[in-house]
């Protein structure tokens, strides 16, 4: 579009919004999101903050997952060196507070200080916890809760089984995933199917 010929007229919430420039567009459209997502955590990281991912990341993204659904973590989840999972590890885990280091033994701590990380990992293990009460919950409805409006999360598809895997890790004992057919392991494999379709 192109707000400068006049020839489209742009409505918000019921009402008509005055824009004459694509920069006042671009103004608009960014208060929207902060309006509607006002709860999505912040997540320095392009590779890996992304509905699609590349396959190079989603190789290291099934690394750390592989590393958080361990019986015992490890320091630094295990990864050596610099590559991306490394990277991928830190932005989303260590330096979130997520993944702390409590006299050299690694622990996840679902209660990191910022408020949105503390907001989205709450919601997922209040869906756990409902799942625990009513039997049995599709990951459709904890997709929709971290990625649509209603909660105004707005996670990204490309770094939902690292938080999932995170809280997994710490209810390991009491979730049971089940598809059509039965029970099925918590494993990287599984989780990364329903991050495709949950």
């Amino acid at each position: 579009t192109q707000p400068e010929t006049f020839k489209s007229h742009y409505f918000h919430d019921g009402h008509e919004c005055s824009v004459s420039r694509k920069a006042a567009l671009t103004a608009l459209l960014s208060d929207i999101c902060d309006e509607v997502f006002s709860m999505t955590p912040v997540v320095s990281n392009e590779a890996i903050n992304r509905d699609d991912i590349t396959s190079v990341a989603n190789n290291s993204r099934s690394k750390i997952i592989t590393a958080l659904l361990r019986s015992e973590l490890e320091p630094g989840l295990g990864l050596p060196g610099s590559g991306q999972e490394v990277s991928i590890m830190r932005s989303t885990l260590v330096r979130t507070g997520i993944l702390i280091d409590e006299m050299g033994v690694a622990k996840i701590n679902l209660a990191p200080e910022d408020a949105y990380l503390a907001n989205m990992l709450k919601t997922i293990v209040s869906f756990i916890k409902e799942a625990q009460i009513h039997g049995e919950m599709s990951f459709g409805e904890l997709y929709r809760r971290l990625t649509g409006p209603e909660c105004h999360i707005g996670m990204r598809k490309g770094l939902i089984p690292i938080y999932l895997a995170a809280v997994l890790h710490e209810f390991k004992q009491s979730v049971l995933i089940t598809d059509r057919f039965g029970q099925v392991p918590t494993s990287t494999d599984v989780l990364l199917q329903i991050n495709a379709e949950p």
